[in-house]
Order: structure tokens, then C-alpha cells, then sequence
């Protein structure tokens, strides 16, 4: 009889103790249950930015977009700009050295992990169109969920040094 209430003490003991210390995979599961609210679908109603502590400029909203957030990983593609992209005008798989730049500037896009942490959201690019932003290159927004918008701005960002930048999605699913 002793010996059963002696093991039931100390498992409970060992359950106590495991608990009391966060592991990584701990810290993971409560970074990825922070991230619940911004899983999803999402579209750009804005971009706007500013030097800091100025007002803000926007810049109105791509002529398409999709972010998505998943348990860990994100995507997203816009077309900046009011207007759709440009279909080439001859064969399409042999567009004109022009017709390649234009293509190139008409698409944003990027796609990686991510980590969210409070309110700061640190994306890792795996493929990128900029190829400067991939790899090693951690980008950090500050967030803001209220309902259905969620705001991203990111400080000094490599794509425009000195400034802010400021993303508003509205959730499509």
C-alpha cells in the first residue's frame, strides 16, 4: 500500500517540477497559441509610411493582395500600385528585356516562418523576391490586432532606410 502511494507522490512530484520549467518546445507552443489571432487570410487595405514621429502618408491600398498566416509559416504577393499588372505583348515566354523590369517591379512577394511574441513579429523569408531579404535577414514589425485588422509596422526596414512603414490588413477568412 505504501509503495503505490509513494509512486503516485512521486510522479505527481516529477509532474510539478517539469512544469515549473519552460522548455523550448514550451516557449514554442505559447509563441504559436500567441499567434492564433492573426492565423488566416488577410488583404492590404493600406500601406502608408512616415519618417519617424511624423504623420502618416499613405500610399492607398496594392491593386491585389493575400497574406497568409498559418500555425508557423507566412505568405504574401501584391501588386503594388492602383493598376493591374501588364500582360506581355508578344510570346510569353520570351518577354523583352523591358517587359522582364516592368514584371519585376509590378510583384512583390515573399514567403517563410515566422515568430510572434507578444507584439512583435520577427518574419524569416525562405524565398523572397529580393533576394537580400532571404535567409539570415530577420525583419521585426510591431502588431496590432483589433477584430478583423490587423496593423504591421516595421522601423527602418531595407526597403525604405530611415523611415516607417505601416501594412493594414483586413481578415478575408
Amino acid at each position: 500500500m505504501w509503495s503505490r502511494i509513494l509512486v503516485v507522490l512521486l510522479m505527481a512530484c516529477r509532474g510539478i517540477g517539469a512544469s515549473a520549467q519552460e522548455t523550448p518546445a514550451a516557449r514554442e507552443a505559447s509563441q504559436t497559441s500567441a499567434g492564433d489571432g492573426i492565423r488566416g487570410v488577410w488583404r492590404v487595405t493600406e500601406f502608408a509610411s512616415r519618417i519617424p514621429g511624423a504623420q502618416w502618408e499613405s500610399r492607398g491600398a496594392p491593386y491585389l493582395s493575400q497574406y497568409i498566416f498559418t500555425e508557423k509559416h507566412y505568405s504574401y504577393l501584391y501588386v503594388p500600385g492602383p493598376n493591374p499588372r501588364k500582360r506581355f505583348a508578344g510570346d510569353p515566354n520570351k518577354p523583352t528585356d523591358a517587359e522582364k523590369v516592368e514584371a519585376y517591379n509590378s510583384l512583390v512577394a515573399a514567403t517563410g516562418t515566422y515568430s510572434l511574441s507578444g507584439q512583435t513579429l520577427t518574419l524569416r523569408a525562405l524565398v523572397h523576391k529580393n533576394p537580400n531579404e532571404m535567409g539570415e535577414v530577420r525583419l521585426t514589425y510591431t502588431v496590432d490586432l483589433d477584430g478583423d485588422t490587423l496593423q504591421l509596422v516595421i522601423a527602418n526596414p531595407p526597403f525604405m532606410p530611415d523611415r516607417e512603414w505601416r501594412t493594414v490588413l483586413t481578415r478575408v477568412e
